[in-house]
């Protein structure tokens, strides 16, 4: 079996509150815990993962067109975004 080889996001700047992504294996996305390399891994399909991603994406989107939204404009803005569980 080979192993997961884990990596952090350019994005975290070195911080150690993040999750670290495996992409390596075949058919199999794995994430953990950067602050506990030695705990827990989730394994996702490739396909689960890429939807579970694409919705954070997609609201993460969604919250800063809302607050850019409710600043520039003054107007109230409603949460009706929706996730998909991953089995």
């Amino acid at each position: 079996m080979t192993a997961f080889v884990f990596r952090k996001s350019s994005y975290s700047n070195g911080q150690e509150e993040c999750v670290e992504v495996a992409t390596n294996v075949p058919g199999a996305v794995a994430v953990r815990d950067s602050k506990d390399p030695e705990g827990r891994i989730l394994r996702f399909t490739p396909a689960a993962w890429a939807g579970f991603r694409d919705a954070l994406v997609g609201a993460q989107t969604s919250s800063r067109i809302s607050r850019r939204y409710t600043t520039e404009n003054r107007a109230p803005t409603s949460s009706n975004s929706s996730a998909t569980a991953v089995p």
